[in-house]
């Protein structure tokens, strides 16, 4: 629940898209844009931005990090460094399955044009059915 005070309380939310998104919406130490409905090829999905809540200081963080979520409940997978840090999300709901897809953005020394390529990238992504 707190992407700062995190080391011995990560918890399993459950593989749905929904419960992903609202576990990430609900992280203090963290703020997320309201998620939108969208749909990534044949499946629905939720898209909404993650970043760092301006007053956390990082440095203090368990592990000098902020622990944005993990696919272990001990230790962390994806974590932001610096205030800088923000992504946008992706979470589709592949029959029952979760599938994450982010695209993040470090700081602004990154190129801008590799980062245009990044969203292109990104916004190609698609899941098909066997319909």
């Amino acid at each position: 629940m707190d992407a700062c005070n995190w080391m011995g309380a990560l918890a399993d939310v459950g593989p749905s898209a929904e419960a992903f998104v609202n576990a990430m919406a609900a992280q203090s130490s963290t703020a997320s844009t309201p998620p939108a409905k969208i749909m990534v090829g044949d499946y629905s999905g939720f898209e909404f931005d993650h970043s760092v809540d301006g007053s956390v200081d990082i440095n203090a963080c368990d592990g000098g990090k902020l622990c944005i979520h993990s696919g272990s409940r001990h230790d962390c997978s994806r974590w932001y460094l610096t205030q800088n840090e923000h992504e946008t999300y992706r979470v589709v709901d592949l029959k029952g399955q979760r599938a994450v897809v982010a695209v993040a953005h470090i700081d602004e020394s990154i190129n801008p044009e590799l980062m245009r390529e990044a969203r292109a990238v990104f916004d190609s992504i698609v899941f098909g059915s066997d319909k």
